[in-house]
């Protein structure tokens, strides 16, 4: 499978416990730089610089890229780029993107403090990983998967099963406790015997039936040196577990209908070349959900926003079943963000830290987009004189550095425009 990021703004997300800028004075909360019209807060301050540690060995230079940035903040208050359409698109995707996340706002408020691996979870499953699985596994076809998922069967009808299964539809695998991936999806494994049948049970892979062969002793290492294994091991069980069934929640409660045909169509007319589609997919109806009750469509201007918007995606636009999971995965972020306003975020000291240091990093790299970056591209004939455009490497190098010169440029301007009122970071 193809993977696309939306590189920009991914990057940002991989500061996804970082700071943020608020324009009005708190109470209690001092000062700490004022450029021009931006001020940063203390708080903020401490919040920004603790997560820019990661990237900074020099202290001196990491107060030197706060300033920077802060003469850029100033510039953007000054043009309102909190009145431009774009920066509220990339924001409210990009916020939508980090609720639904494992690990996200949500998980961390709701569904964390659920997932607790205790110790005598931990030496249960000591015990249980003294054996190995042997086990017949086959996966049923999409079309036999709605007549078959819900059969019961015995031993003799599960090998006569087999013997008609494709044979990459049948696997023989070994599976130790908490049987990852399967044990997921089901709990029969875990008091399972020789010659049961588990399943069918539904995965997010699709529907499967297995069959227990033999279970054999295995070599136990001691407790010790497994603990944090066997930790893991659980913690992602209960955690894919949930998720999983967090997806059949919402399934169950907006009832997709995914309108195939015109799903093809929206893959046949996006052009890899120019990265596009025509405006004729506009209309196309590609998607109808229940949402707070109502009837909603989703159509192929708000795939084309979607795509546009993402922080990040898997898959391919040219691909039906990747495209339909692009789709899910915005209803998915819808729901998941309205289940978090209930939780009122606004009112969440972290949160808003976070959502305004992403909105000050959008601000940063649109500066960057139609300030900076116009100034800089070299004639061919310049890029031909460095390099006789032997490597593509050697060219980028050379981007790099002029957009580094063309940056430092750009503050020092900046710093003849905004008063630098007030510093007293250390």
């Amino acid at each position: 499978m193809k993977l696309i990021i939306k590189t920009a703004a991914y990057l940002l997300l991989l500061f996804l416990h970082s700071c943020s800028h608020q324009s009005s004075q708190k109470e209690g909360h001092e000062v700490v730089l004022q450029v021009g019209t931006y001020t940063l807060m203390q708080d903020e301050y401490h919040y920004l610089k603790e997560k820019l540690k990661r990237n900074h060995h020099d202290s001196i230079q990491l107060l030197e890229e706060i300033r920077d940035q802060a003469y850029l903040l100033a510039f953007a208050k000054e043009h309102r780029y909190d009145t431009i359409n774009e920066l509220h698109k990339r924001l409210d995707y990009a916020l939508k993107f980090y609720i639904a996340q494992v690990d996200g706002y949500l998980w961390n408020k709701k569904v964390k403090p659920k997932l607790q691996v205790t110790d005598s979870l931990l030496q249960t499953a000591y015990k249980k990983s003294a054996f190995v699985y042997h086990i017949d596994l086959i996966k049923f076809s999409d079309k036999d998967t709605s007549a078959l998922k819900k059969s019961m069967f015995n031993q003799s009808q599960f090998n006569n099963l087999k013997k008609i299964t494709p044979k990459g539809q049948f696997h023989q695998i070994t599976l130790t406790y908490p049987f990852l991936p399967y044990g997921v999806f089901t709990t029969q494994l875990d008091q399972a015997k020789i010659n049961d049948i588990i399943g069918p049970f539904e995965t997010d892979q699709g529907t499967y039936v297995m069959m227990v062969k033999n279970i054999v002793p295995a070599p136990l290492q001691p407790y010790k040196d497994m603990e944090q294994k066997l930790s893991q091991a659980i913690t992602i069980r209960m955690t894919n577990k949930y998720v999983f069934e967090s997806v059949k929640h919402i399934q169950a409660e907006t009832k997709p209908r995914f309108y195939d045909q015109a799903i093809t169509n929206l893959c046949r007319h996006y052009d890899p070349k120019e990265k596009k589609w025509t405006n004729m997919i506009d209309s196309m109806l590609l998607l109808e959900y229940t949402f707070h009750g109502n009837t909603k469509q989703f159509k192929g201007q708000d795939f084309k926003e979607f795509i546009q918007y993402q922080p990040m995606f898997f898959g391919s636009l040219q691909n039906t079943e990747d495209v339909k999971k692009m789709i899910n995965t915005y209803l998915i972020g819808l729901f998941l963000y309205d289940e978090a306003q209930k939780l009122s975020p606004e009112n969440d000291s972290e949160y808003l830290l976070f959502k305004g240091w992403l909105r000050n990093r959008f601000y940063v790299n649109y500066f960057r987009e139609h300030v900076i970056l116009p100034h800089i591209h070299p004639q061919e004939k310049a890029v031909q004189s460095n390099f006789n455009m032997q490597k593509d490497s050697l060219q980028q190098q050379f981007l790099i550095k002029k957009e580094k010169e063309e940056y430092r440029k750009q503050i020092d301007r900046l710093k003849t425009t905004y008063k630098l009122v007030v510093d007293k970071m250390t």
